[in-house]
């Protein structure tokens, strides 16, 4: 009788030890979620205008340089470029470039002696070719006025393809290999710089032989 009494006694006080045990559980989670870090982070975006490839995938440019025709001088070089992207790193590019061929070392030795007419001194040519980006990244420029810094996208490729020149009264199959680093200066403009190597079968000076031809120009192209 008497340990079935203390038993009785016991439970109000064993209730009331495991009713404070929850409260002083709850009160330490509310004082965790209560406690601030010493050290603010003070974490600023800085502003940067980047400029991107627009959605389309067509682009159309001009370009200008100098193409070094082998035996007939470097001369200036003007032309026209259609591209299509067909992801972020392949395209497919068209070019049409016009040229004229100067005189040869034999031809100013010997005085009236002309090799071509001036009619076959003009140089054409068009190719179609395979690009690829091999090398994209950012270049950062800085506003002289305003103190932001702009982020433009840029591109190193690699081109290769083949189409054929017109020159000295002969239109011949020509290879081309190169290399180029544009620029994307918004989303619709891009600059362009390019090298590149033109090689075709040439027999003027009497034995055939293999033409190489350097190109060196640099110009802009639009999205559309």
């Amino acid at each position: 009788m008497e340990i079935r009494t203390k038993r009785i006694f016991l439970m109000p006080h064993l209730c009331r030890g495991v009713l404070s045990f929850f409260l002083a559980i709850g009160a330490m989670a509310a004082s965790a979620e209560e406690v601030k870090p010493l050290i603010e982070p003070d974490v600023r975006p800085q502003k940067v205008d980047e400029s991107l490839i627009d959605t389309e995938n067509f682009e159309l440019g001009v370009f200008g340089g100098v193409i070094n025709i082998e035996d007939f001088e470097s001369s200036m070089l003007y032309g026209v470029r259609v591209a299509y992207h067909l992801t972020e790193s392949f395209f497919l590019e068209a070019n049409l470039g016009l040229a004229e061929g100067g005189e040869t070392s034999f031809e100013k030795l010997a005085g009236n002696v002309e090799l071509l007419s001036d009619e076959d001194r003009e140089y054409r040519f068009y190719n179609v070719a395979f690009g690829y980006n091999i090398l994209p990244g950012e270049a950062f420029l800085k506003g002289p006025f305003s103190g932001d810094t702009y982020a433009f996208n840029t591109n190193f490729y690699l081109i290769g393809g083949a189409g054929a020149t017109d020159f000295a009264g002969d239109n011949r199959f020509t290879a081309m290999a190169g290399a180029g680093y544009q620029v994307l200066v918004n989303d619709w403009l891009a600059m362009h710089v390019t090298f590149r190597e033109h090689f075709y079968d040439i027999d003027v000076l009497g034995e055939t032989k293999t033409s190489m031809n350097t190109e060196l120009s640099t110009g802009l192209s639009f999205f559309f």
